[in-house]
């Protein structure tokens, strides 16, 4: 980006494409996401955006209502003891391209969303690339390196990626930022853990 900025302060004509040019290639960096979900975003923010609720406790207070109250996106969130996530939430009630999920999958790691994923029924490809497509342009198609496998397809900038796959029954997407495993590296060579406050569920 130093460089677009260099070139505009070098170049009187042709000022106006070259800034759209260089606006382009910052937007590329910018960590993938699908909806109001975003890599990177705070537990914070995405749970006053997607309203949140402790699985553990909805189902406590379920009683006898046929559904535990998992608020306005229905994400019940519970707390993880593994290197790859501090909280975990889960929907089954998104969709992606007007289609319904089996569910959508978020990893908080550090206070931020490391990776997410939508799984879905597999009569539903061509509805989750084309979503996936219309918001980042074509994938690179990668194909199974043995006979008998699935092809992939692979969204990719300097701070995410996007992997889709699609199965005999289900297409599954995830999302990960870029410093996602280094970020679990670190934390499987390190004693202790955050404490609970940092991730204040409902």
């Amino acid at each position: 980006m130093m460089l677009c900025g260099k070139l505009r302060c070098g170049l009187q004509a042709g000022g106006i494409t070259l800034t759209l040019l260089c606006a382009a290639a910052h937007a590329a960096d910018q960590p993938y996401g699908h909806a109001d979900i975003t890599l990177g975003a705070s537990f914070q923010a995405l749970d006053a955006a997607l309203d949140f609720r402790d699985i553990h406790a909805a189902l406590a207070a379920q009683g006898k209502a046929a559904k535990p109250d998992l608020g306005r996106r229905g994400y019940g969130c519970m707390r993880r003891e593994d290197a790859y996530a501090d909280v975990t939430c889960v929907s089954h009630d998104e969709k992606i391209g007007g289609t319904e999920t089996r569910e959508i999958r978020l990893h908080f790691l550090n206070g931020v969303l490391q990776q997410f994923s939508i799984t879905a029924e597999i009569q539903h490809l061509d509805t989750v690339m084309a979503a996936v497509g219309a918001r980042y342009g074509p994938p690179e198609r990668r194909e199974p390196p043995t006979g008998g496998g699935f092809p992939s397809w692979l969204w990719r900038n300097g701070v995410s990626s996007i992997v889709s796959y699609g199965g005999k029954d289900l297409v599954f997407v995830s999302f990960e930022l870029a410093t996602y495993a280094e970020a679990v590296r670190a934390r499987q060579s390190r004693a202790g853990r955050p404490g609970a406050a940092e991730f204040p569920v409902r």
